[in-house]
């Protein structure tokens, strides 16, 4: 099962731990695996940031970016693995209940997958 959190709220943290921010949290220890594969493009991160674009904007954006990669890097391979990785969280800052790139991942992975079951998307 899919979840998703902040890595400021390791109640929430389940199963195997993916980072899908493009910077590590200063203070922790490395406890997960990294997947640049997944990370925002840092235009559109800083476009969002400044209030040049809406959440529903960089969201949909993100979502071209992530079907990109899909037609041209191993995300179908990686993708084709989680069934057998059982729970998992993707981490990143932003608090759990704020807008988050997560959730955009998370709803495009359960569209390309829609077998796989999502928990709680925080």
């Amino acid at each position: 099962m899919m979840y998703t959190a902040s890595f400021y709220q390791p109640q929430n943290w389940v199963g195997k731990l993916y980072r899908v921010s493009r910077q590590h949290p200063r203070g922790f220890k490395t406890q997960w695996e990294t997947l640049s594969f997944f990370y925002p493009p840092l235009d559109l991160l800083k476009g969002y940031r400044a209030g040049n674009l809406t959440f529903e904007e960089f969201g949909s954006a993100y979502e071209q970016y992530l079907e990109i990669k899909y037609r041209t890097s191993t995300v179908p391979s990686w993708l084709n693995q989680l069934p057998a990785v059982g729970d998992f969280t993707f981490l990143c800052f932003e608090k759990d209940g704020l807008p988050c790139h997560r959730w955009v991942l998370a709803r495009w992975i359960l569209e390309k997958m829609p077998d796989l079951q999502g928990g709680l998307l925080l």
